[in-house]
């Protein structure tokens, strides 16, 4: 019996985790933050440890096909704190991951969605495969549209706003 009731949790950790629905987020100031999806992956709940305040995230970018969404935490606005982004694969042939990014707000103690930066002529219409270079502080996101692959690298400006810098189709 003990032998089958591990073989069942050691399955059942490795499902947890491998689906990524919920995570944890420990920030350098001690906060911590639990993060899950809820309403089919269209809705975030993060609740802050310490407070126990729920912050709902609405409106995901979910799959209309039903590919299920996941999530990955990372410094993506290269501050030192920890951010995190929901993503799913596109609902067309499933070439690439649209991602969805939430920064952390140090004063509000919440995430805030990372709106598309307007008023730049990127190749991409959202952030999709995105790669993350922590040396050069840049975000580079790749896309296909018809026979080319484009590729669009972004950074932060000295007022902490999203740029776009370059641009390339190949």
């Amino acid at each position: 019996m003990k032998k089958l009731f591990l073989h069942i949790g050691i399955l059942f950790v490795f499902s947890i985790s491998y689906s990524q629905n919920e995570i944890s987020i420990l920030q350098k100031d001690k906060s911590e933050f639990k993060v899950r999806f809820e309403d089919d992956f269209e809705t975030l709940r993060i609740k802050n440890a310490e407070t126990g305040q729920i912050q709902l995230i609405n409106n995901l970018e979910a799959s209309i096909t039903g590919k299920r969404s996941s999530l990955d935490i990372s410094d993506y606005n290269f501050d030192g704190f920890t951010d995190f982004a929901s993503f799913h694969t596109d609902d067309g042939m499933g070439g690439y991951t649209i991602y969805e990014i939430f920064i952390f707000n140090q004063k509000t103690k919440q995430f805030d969605r990372l709106n598309f930066p307007s008023g730049f002529n990127p190749k991409c219409d959202m952030f999709c495969d995105v790669k993350i270079d922590k040396i050069k502080k840049t975000l580079t996101s790749s896309c296909r549209g018809g026979a080319r692959n484009h590729s669009d690298v972004w950074k932060y400006d000295k007022n902490k706003k999203l740029i776009l810098i370059k641009t390339q189709s190949y």
